[in-house]
């Protein structure tokens, strides 16, 4: 967005223009519009916000958590000498949980979509095969209709959409509606820019319209009075164009109100610190990349989805971490000179319709898990130091606890912060072969208890709530 001033002389009306006021701010306004609903946190009350990661592809099961169960320290999880072992400064914030399977134990047509149908809805597909979709709503859904109804939880992914055989298929607002990912994350910049201000710069001239709101206490309408007066006069503005204008402007002023209730370091929280503006700027043009941009892709996402949950944008959100087959070519030490794609290593033969055992393939997967964990823990640095630890929680899992068996059983998740004080922390717990639905009804219930609703009955399989990893 830009900085500059608009006036009635302008050859066209912007409405979405008009809050480009004084200073050089830039206002998003679907952002501002929608404050009054999703400004509880500044508010004082305590919303729960939530992302779901899910990878592909499977683990290495015996190179990924520690060997025993029971309390995580850092210096404990640094020393076992496993994948996750990348995750140790976050150790005391973290939950490993194993013993949880999907609601259908084996697949019946194409493992590499239905598990990612599976992993968010704990109910089954509908027609087996690489075009499987969800009989159910998948949990960011049922999150969002209850705590923003009317208002789409962000979908994302990091993968390459395009490539022609299962993209996405993690999130759904129903039975058979998928929602289509954002899989670039400029994309979600230029959507929070409205937050942040031009170029996302965290000068007195360039921070998020919020802040500087809630810091001057002045009124939107003070800040662009004259623009505001020229436009409401500008002829070429209907009747109906002027009301809604109005009512804008009356919903920002209402939102105004809410803000005065936020503190000073809810405002530290939402601004553009922290962020690799280069990294993202290059992102402008957007064109997918095989060797490894995958991991830069879902880093940025998460460092992007950790500002919108700050800033109370959003509540929840999803991230799927890769393509049903996986075609990204990690450049780790045992894949250097095979260059085999990630398909094939999972597999451990080359190929995508057959399984083998090659011991380079499952050194390189060992490998490729170290990886995914390293950008994992970068992303929840951003969690960790916009103080969402105890406000949020995020969990990352995996479609197969296994490359070669894509098997459904004792599938890894790993679950990051406390969400609101409703999840137990530095553990590592065994859930005892339970269907992934009781884990989802404990995390749907975490992001919704500000309401005083709890979820006993999502997805299928027995109902209740995963009291293994409550706090």
């Amino acid at each position: 967005m830009s900085g500059r001033v608009v006036t009635a002389t302008r050859p066209r009306a912007n409405r979405r223009a008009v809050l480009r006021g004084l200073f050089g701010v830039s206002v998003g306004l679907p952002f501002l519009e929608s404050l009054p609903q999703r400004s509880a946190w500044a508010a004082g009350q305590e919303p729960v916000f939530s992302l779901f990661i899910c990878a592909v592809e499977g683990i290495v099961a015996t190179k990924f958590f520690p060997d025993d169960t029971g309390a995580l320290t850092q210096s404990g999880l640094a020393a076992a000498g496993q994948a996750t072992s990348e995750l140790a400064r976050h150790a005391d914030r973290l939950l490993f949980v194993n013993g949880v399977d999907w609601v259908r134990p084996a697949s019946v047509g194409e493992p590499h979509a239905e598990s990612l149908v599976l992993a968010l809805t704990a109910k089954n597909f509908d027609t087996p095969g690489s075009q499987a979709m969800s009989t159910g709503p998948s949990v960011d859904w049922v999150i969002a209709d209850t705590v923003q109804p009317g208002t789409s939880p962000l979908a994302l992914y990091a993968g390459n959409r395009h490539n022609g055989y299962i993209a996405e298929r993690l999130s759904f607002s129903k039975a058979g509606e998928l929602t289509t990912p954002s899989d670039n994350p400029y994309t979600l910049y230029q959507e929070l820019i409205g937050v942040l201000g031009p170029g996302g710069t965290t000068t007195p001239d360039g921070q998020a319209a919020a802040r500087l709101l809630a810091e001057s206490r002045k009124s939107v309408h003070d800040l662009v009075r004259e623009e505001l007066t020229g436009l409401m006069q500008n002829p070429r503005l209907s009747t109906a164009d002027k009301q809604r204008l109005q009512s804008r402007f009356d919903a920002i002023r209402a939102a105004e109100v809410t803000m005065d209730d936020m503190s000073d370091e809810h405002m530290e929280r939402c601004s553009a610190d922290g962020l690799e503006l280069d990294k993202l700027e290059a992102l402008k043009t957007f064109e997918y990349d095989k060797n490894g941009q995958v991991e830069d892709v879902a880093r940025l996402h998460m460092s992007l989805v950790a500002l919108a949950f700050a800033c109370n944008y959003n509540r929840t959100a999803t991230l799927q971490w890769g393509d049903g087959l996986d075609k990204t070519v990690y450049q780790v030490k045992s894949n250097l000179d095979r260059q085999w794609p990630f398909s094939f290593v999972s597999h451990r033969v080359q190929s995508d319709a057959e399984v083998g055992d090659d011991p380079v393939a499952a050194l390189a997967h060992a490998e490729i898990d170290v990886v995914r964990m390293q950008t994992l823990a970068a992303g929840l640095d951003h969690f960790e130091a916009r103080g969402l630890a105890d406000r949020a929680f995020v969990l990352w899992v995996n479609v197969f606890s296994d490359g070669p068996t894509h098997s459904y059983q004792n599938v890894p998740h790993v679950i990051y912060g406390s969400g609101g004080g409703y999840l137990k922390q530095g553990a590592y717990v065994d859930a005892g072969s339970v269907g992934n639905n009781q884990l989802l009804n404990t995390l749907v219930s975490a992001a919704i208890q500000d309401t005083g609703s709890t979820v006993e009955d999502f997805g299928e399989g027995k109902p209740g709530q995963l009291s293994v990893i409550r706090a």
